[in-house]
């Protein structure tokens, strides 16, 4: 049987792992940048060494627009802007979106993840 030393200790263990929150918060746009984006783009302004063009300061942008990055025919013709719809629907499937891009992509990410990422990528600047 505990004494009343031991008992007050398991109970405030108790306590303290009920009101722990053992959840994982979810991950930030930039760490989903990091696992969805990263490899590919660069968060600057300038084009760069990687495979596609920059996605800094997207909000509004004309789609296919950054000087001196070769874009695909499909998305230099599509008249697109970066808007969250927009860039929801490139990123959630980016060849049904414009058909033909050059853009070689299968989101690893959640409906809630992508959401989340291509609001964050718009307020990069």
């Amino acid at each position: 049987m505990m004494q009343g030393g031991q008992t007050r200790y398991w109970l405030a263990i108790t306590a303290c792992l009920l009101a722990a929150d053992t959840r994982a918060a979810p991950p930030s746009g930039e760490q989903l940048y990091d696992i969805a984006c990263l490899s590919c783009h660069s968060l600057g302004d300038a084009v760069d060494h990687r495979v596609g063009p920059p996605l800094g300061g997207l909000l509004n942008r004309k789609a296919a627009a950054v000087k001196d990055y070769r874009y695909s025919e499909a998305l230099s013709a599509s008249g697109w802007n970066w808007t969250l719809p927009t860039l929801l629907a490139w990123l959630l499937e980016p060849n049904t979106a414009i058909p033909n891009n050059a853009m070689n992509y299968v989101n690893p990410l959640t409906a809630e993840e992508t959401q989340r990422l291509g609001e964050w990528l718009l307020q990069q600047p």
